[in-house]
């Protein structure tokens, strides 16, 4: 007989756990170990008290090892022949014992609201599965079988959170789970679900969608009228459009129909309906906000050959206000939506045996909850003082989506060339794996490599790290053969000969033989909200074609081999009367470190040209030979080590993690960080101080004004993480700034592609000496510190290619 939950019966709030650990085990009552010292807390900073709170498990007892799994199974593999339903799922008789206790608990203690922890509490009460997709959402418990009976007053409403113990060790979500709290708070005074009671129109006709058009045209010709919009899209086409103009109206236009392969319209209907939604969109006064617009954009721009009128995206809002946090739809919806259930199953999981009705009120829904969001975040951004970034980051979506949609031409018969010439070097090295080992290889194949080194050649096996869903495993990754190969200096040619084989494949498929768009140009898609640094992410394009043009290589020698690749920025080229340029930050991040730092010194070096790094370097090594680069073009040894080691002195590495990276004895890294500190003393001064403010706001903040808040624990790691994102931040800020100011003032300048701190572009070749001004007039930038900094900003060209720039 299992133990009962503890606490005043009735209640208005329950907490429903899935099992018992050690220290509930020997106290016989759920959550008295550290995880439930941490719930108590949390409950008492969302206004909630225990001692008025029922507190019981799923199963009052504890399973082997605290696994839970062992009595409901994951996998089929795991059942065992005692086991039998309950729900969906097959589960230990010791479960069903316990879902039958805490219905009798339940109707006791008659609760307004359950909370539940974890993922087994959550689906014995709901039927759903996965605490971290489901927290913060207003659900309902329902019976497991027609033969239960509802308590008084009906079911009770149910609030699903992390687990106690999981948040202890991924403390960022802590916040979040406060935020789910204090929902469970106020819907804990009565049983009435307050759900929204939204008015969709779905599967419209033809009069119902002209009509709705022109109310909402009527509207935002009396005044700026926010409507959401939001696609949904299938096989590269636009399966039906949102638009919200409340909380709670919004439709959903269908342009593909399962039931009709021609489409939802006739033709002409068809047209008439783009031509309403041009006119209604693109208008000044229409304020178009919607989730990761750039994607949308892109459709509606391929298909219907207009951009809307775009003020708000919710994503770039989220960012702006914290931007270390997940920006999915969702995610957003539990912090901002008054009344939130989780819905984004219902778009992923339609079919055409589903129909289509379910993914348009996805597409309604999406949309309405993209409106609510886009009201809060305003009000969030004004709260925390930052409207003038969010205005900034909002604005780059126009240029972004200029330069994604432009694109950038391809010289094609070089592009042929490449990929003939590397499709040769991999066919020798295939020659020379069956010359060696008496048969084919081939090394992308982890099933071919395990059984060659640890099979054939008798290896001793090499574990990867073991990851958050991903045990560790024998594996052949490149870090592996970098192991066997110190171990056996025998096997190095043929390792030589995998490695550069598989660099080889991925050089010539990821940029090489990148799928080119219908017009034979190179585009991406550019992610603004892709890093808490502010620096874009680029992928290949919302219709699969193109790559990341931020990765593309300059080619050159293998630092492990005598490999050389090409330089794929060649295959760029300009358009026919344009020149190509690529502009270049001289030493910004050092220059940033530098005057945060207001160490003087450096300052002065880097006012007159000279290179902080090298002067440092030379008065610690007592040579004056030492240089950037030595006569043959490499790199200068001592040169590249030294700035890596200042490099991450500056962002708080210690003489021990320096030393392993470097290549140093302890001692040695110890005695330099020493000297160079000596030598620089604001550095550390400023390093001081700027971990006193970190570890009293919880956030940092650039001379921009763009901030980045820390809901983990502080700590070593997050200092060295918020040091860095000072100057990283900034750069990737400054670099903006100036592809925003070409956009606004030089419309003759056309950037193509953005390199995290550069910016690759092309302008007329007759107005030449007009653009080259013009690029240098509006790359002076004034970072805002008390001595104002400017990053001096040099453009090299090339009538060839961008790897030819010069």
């Amino acid at each position: 007989m299992q133990r009962t939950g503890v606490g005043p019966c009735p209640a208005q709030v329950m907490i429903v756990g899935e099992c018992f650990g050690v220290e509930d085990e020997q106290r016989g009552e759920p959550f008295m170990g550290t995880a439930g010292a941490e719930l108590n807390k949390m409950l008492h900073e969302a206004g909630l008290l225990r001692s008025n709170i029922f507190v019981t498990n799923l199963v009052n007892a504890r399973p082997y090892n605290n696994d839970i799994s062992r009595w409901i199974p994951l996998k089929k593999k795991n059942v065992t022949p005692d086991m039998g339903w309950l729900r969906d799922r097959q589960v230990s008789p010791i479960v069903r014992e316990g879902y039958e206790r805490l219905q009798r608990e339940i109707k006791a203690v008659n609760p307004n609201i359950i909370i539940t922890t974890g993922n087994a509490s959550l689906w014995a009460l709901t039927g759903a599965w996965g605490a971290l997709k489901w927290r913060g959402s207003q659900l309902q418990q329902n019976a497991e079988s027609l033969l239960e009976v509802a308590p008084e007053g009906g079911w009770a409403k149910v609030i699903p959170i992390l687990n106690p113990s999981a948040i202890l060790s991924q403390w960022e979500m802590r916040s979040i789970t406060l935020t789910d709290l204090r929902r469970a708070k106020k819907h804990a005074l009565s049983k009435d679900h307050n759900h929204p009671k939204w008015n969709f129109i779905i599967r419209p006709s033809f009069q119902k969608v002209l009509e709705i058009i022109n109310f909402l045209s009527e509207l935002v010709e009396r005044e700026p009228t926010r409507i959401s919009l939001d696609l949904e899209t299938r096989a590269g086409h636009i399966a039906c459009c949102g638009l919200a103009w409340s909380n709670l109206d919004a439709i959903s236009i269908p342009f593909m129909d399962v039931r009709d392969e021609y489409g939802y319209w006739s033709v002409d209907e068809e047209a008439v309906i783009i031509n309403a939604l041009y006119h209604l969109l693109t208008k000044k006064n229409a304020l178009v906000d919607w989730q990761n617009g750039l994607y949308d954009a892109q459709y509606i721009y391929r298909h219907w050959h207009f951009v809307p009128n775009g003020v708000q995206d919710t994503m770039l809002s989220h960012h702006v206000a914290f931007a270390g946090q997940p920006k999915a739809l969702d995610y957003q919806a539990s912090m901002y939506c008054e009344d939130y259930v989780y819905w984004k199953d219902d778009g992923k999981t339609w079919a055409k045996n589903v129909g289509e009705d379910q993914l348009w009120g996805y597409n309604c829904v999406d949309c309405v909850r993209t409106h609510e969001i886009a009201e809060v975040e305003q009000g969030v951004i004004k709260q925390l003082g930052l409207e003038a970034v969010h205005e900034f980051q909002q604005k780059l979506f126009y240029p972004v989506l200029q330069a994604m949609q432009r694109g950038v031409r391809i010289d094609l018969e070089e592009r042929k060339r490449l990929s003939k010439e590397l499709a040769a070097e991999l066919g020798k090295r295939e020659l020379y794996f069956k010359e060696v080992l008496g048969h084919p290889l081939n090394p992308r194949s982890p099933v071919q490599m395990t059984k060659l080194f640890y099979g054939d050649l008798n290896q001793p096996p090499v574990m990867s790290r073991a990851k958050k869903n991903t045990p560790a495993h024998v594996t052949c990754d490149d870090t592996a053969l970098a192991k066997i190969m110190l171990k056996e200096p025998l096997l190095r040619p043929l390792i030589h000969a995998i490695q550069e084989y598989r660099t080889i494949g991925v050089f010539r498929s990821t940029f090489v033989e990148a799928e080119l768009d219908v017009d034979r140009r190179m585009r991406c898609s550019y992610n603004i909200a892709g890093t808490e640094t502010y620096r874009f992410n680029s992928s290949e394009n919302a219709f699969g074609s193109g790559t990341n043009l931020q990765n593309v290589p300059s080619g050159g020698e293998d630092a492990d081999s005598d490999l050389v690749l090409p330089n794929v920025r060649k295959l760029f080229i300009p358009d026919e009367g344009f020149e190509m340029f690529d502009t270049d930050l001289s030493k910004a991040d050092l220059r940033v470190v530098a005057w945060e730092s207001d160490e003087g010194e450096m300052k002065s070096m880097l006012a007159e040209g000279r290179d902080p790094y090298i002067e440092a370097a030379r008065e610690f090594h007592k040579d004056n030979t030492i240089k950037k680069n030595l006569p043959n073009g490499s790199a200068d040894p001592r040169y590249k080590q030294f700035k890596a080691f200042a490099h991450g002195t500056h962002y708080l590495q210690s003489p021990n993690g320096l030393a392993q990276r470097q290549g140093m004895t302890v001692h040695s890294a110890t005695k330099l960080q020493s000297w160079y500190f000596g030598k620089y003393p604001k550095i550390k001064s400023w390093q001081d101080e700027f971990k006193k403010q970190v570890a009293s706001r919880r956030y940092v903040e650039n001379k921009f004004g763009y901030r980045r808040y820390y809901f983990d624990r502080v700590n070593e790691d997050t200092f060295r993480e918020a040091i860095a994102w000072v100057p990283q931040s900034t750069v990737a800020i400054y670099i903006n700034k100036i592809w925003m100011r070409l956009y606004e003032e030089c419309p003759q300048i056309w950037i193509l592609m953005q390199v995290h701190d550069s910016l690759v572009g092309e302008f007329p070749i007759h107005l030449r000496d007009k653009c080259l001004a013009d690029l240098e007039r509006c790359s002076q930038i004034v970072v805002p510190y008390d001595d104002p900094l400017i990053i001096p900003t040099g453009v090299k060209t090339s009538l060839k290619s961008w790897g030819d720039c010069s």
